[in-house]
């Protein structure tokens, strides 16, 4: 798992360098198209859980069985779990909240890790969460966070988190 965790930061610092090299003027700045999503999130207890990123997508997803907008846009995000976890027959899912403030009322919008084919699900992959008509702001930071067994905010703490920034 370490390995993997290690592979998959070096190979995303590594993209990271490539399109922002030191001195480019790339990286965290001022200006909005340049804020970037920092791949640093795992469990504080070292779980074997990591959100690795957190990207917008304009693909339309649809809602968990709200029928009155059925499509919206939200976050891509890349996660690790243990070795062998399948996330689908945990009822692992992933949040999106006003940052650092991980309760059910600043919760902007959630989804299940695996919800369409839970039994091809594995322990890396990539969960797409509703957000876009939920209202994300421009330029404001949001915690993603990974909840794992069902747990919600108010009977446990997420496995992961990591913090998303508007770029727009």
């Amino acid at each position: 798992m370490a390995a993997a965790l290690c592979s998959a930061a070096v190979a995303l610092g590594a993209q990271a360098l490539a399109s922002h090299p030191p001195g480019s003027g790339g990286g965290r700045s001022g200006d909005p198209e340049d804020r970037r999503t920092v791949p640093v999130a795992a469990s504080a207890d070292g779980g074997g859980f990591a959100l690795l990123d957190a990207t917008w997508t304009t693909a339309h997803i649809d809602q968990k069985g709200i029928h009155l907008n059925p499509k919206d846009t939200g976050l891509v995000v890349t996660y690790l779990a243990p070795v062998g976890r399948n996330p689908g027959s945990h009822d692992d899912w992933v949040g999106i909240y006003e940052r650092d403030r991980l309760d059910k009322a600043h919760r902007k919008d959630w989804d299940w890790v695996c919800p369409n084919e839970p039994e091809r699900c594995m322990s890396y992959g990539a969960a797409v969460v509703p957000a876009g008509n939920d209202g994300l702001e421009s330029g404001r930071t949001y915690t993603v966070a990974y909840w794992t067994d069902g747990a919600s905010e108010s009977s446990g703490t997420p496995a992961a988190t990591i913090d998303y920034v508007v770029p727009w």
